[in-house]
């Protein structure tokens, strides 16, 4: 009896701490993953414009107007080279957050079926069968008025 009314007792407020621990777990893995993209995505990005830059350069110093049109093609495609990684990231960024969101809810639903009735009552039985679980004696005071 005394384990279920702790279970009713305490089983809402484990479920949210459970809740919050997971909530703050998922916040950080998916922080982590955030910043390891925009690592990933800015030094890709830096690396591409500047690789048309020094291609625009090459145009500029360029002897010949076949070799500066050579260049300014090489730069045009390190552009758009760019520009694949700057939506591809933009892709990945919102992917990442409806992966986050999924966790959230998967992270809810789990908290909410845990079965902490399962959980307490074989510990409740260990308990008794090893002894250790004896009813609460009062002496005194307390004694009498029981």
């Amino acid at each position: 009896m005394l384990s279920k009314l702790l279970i009713g007792l305490l089983g809402p407020a484990l479920k949210v701490l459970v809740g919050k621990v997971l909530d703050e777990f998922c916040d950080w893995l998916f922080e982590r993953l955030r910043e390891i993209l925009r690592r990933r995505r800015a030094a890709s990005l830096d690396k591409a414009e500047a690789r048309a830059a020094q291609a625009d350069e090459r145009a500029r110093r360029a002897g010949t107007p076949d070799e500066a049109r050579e260049q300014e093609a090489v730069a045009r495609v390190w552009r758009e080279v760019a520009e694949m990684f700057r939506q591809e990231n933009e892709a990945l960024k919102a992917e990442l957050e409806g992966v986050r969101r999924s966790a959230d809810r998967q992270a809810q639903q789990a908290v909410a079926a845990l079965p902490l009735e399962q959980v307490v009552e074989p510990a409740r039985k260990a308990l008794e069968s090893d002894g250790a679980w004896r009813p609460l004696r009062l002496d005194g005071a307390a004694a009498s008025k029981e």
